[in-house]
């Protein structure tokens, strides 16, 4: 058996060689972001989303925010080296940090089942109400949001949570493994990055973080009120001027804090 397998050698060669190869792959990659212009926006996404992510932040949140910024920082880098569709797996992942941090901070037995139960995987007992509640799919806790946000004032936690659905179907549909099951040809390990490939994903990217962001604002009325006048410079830019203008019209967010 062993006469088939490559020895320590061989072995270290080929690994030389697919780094050089892969060194090659990115170095296009990068090249075609450095002079694109839906990649400056994707980049400057990013940066407004961690900025205001920063200013919401709370010691208190379960999970903190922490992780949901480092996905934010990823963010750029992956889809500069051409791994679009591994960027859109962390902007599902960023979604649920977001309404776990929401759920769990409400709930903080459940937190503890959570944090606690290292396996992960759902819990089907719903005779073990609080695992069943730690350990559900994220409808769950889309409609968890949902149903908080009906009592915020101006409508647009409601809104929020809308928008965060639309992103969430986006995103089901592009990390599903269908989409890869349905290539009749070779997949490649990375995909052909373009202005058309980079627009899209940064439609797709802004809507997810803009929307969570108003969401979170909505949740944490009094950090949003105390936001300093670059994290609230960058979180009006970042939901656009239509919200901007709502937000400014009338009473938002929940007084939870």
């Amino acid at each position: 058996m062993s006469r088939f397998l490559l020895s320590s050698h061989n072995l270290r060669t080929q690994v030389a060689d697919f780094l050089a190869d892969s060194s090659k792959v990115s170095k296009r990659s990068l090249q075609i972001a450095g002079t694109s212009t839906s990649f400056q926006d994707i980049y400057q996404v990013s940066l407004a989303t961690h900025t205001v992510l920063g200013g919401l932040t709370t010691r208190n949140l379960r999970p903190r925010l922490n992780p949901a910024q480092v996905v934010v920082i990823r963010i750029p880098l992956l889809v500069g080296l051409g791994q679009v569709s591994v960027a859109e797996v962390e902007l599902r992942r960023f979604v649920e940090l977001i309404l776990w941090a929401i759920y769990f901070t409400d709930h903080p037995i459940e937190w503890r089942n959570f944090h606690d139960n290292t396996a992960g995987g759902f819990s089907q007992d719903a005779r073990k109400p609080i695992s069943y509640a730690a350990h559900r799919e994220l409808g769950f806790y889309l409609e968890y949001a949902l149903e908080l946000m009906e009592a915020e004032p101006s409508g647009l936690g409601t809104k929020a949570i809308e928008n965060v659905k639309q992103a969430v179907k986006k995103l089901n549909s592009a990390v599903h493994a269908g989409r890869l099951a349905r290539e009749s040809g070779r997949v490649p390990p990375h995909e052909l990055i373009s202005e058309q490939s980079l627009s899209s994903f940064g439609k797709t990217q802004r809507l997810t973080f803009s929307s969570c962001g108003l969401l979170l604002a909505a949740y944490r009325k009094s950090k949003f009120n105390a936001l300093n006048a670059m994290a609230r410079a960058y979180f009006d830019w970042l939901i656009g001027a239509r919200l901007r203008r709502e937000v400014r019209k009338g009473p938002f967010g929940l007084d939870l804090n």
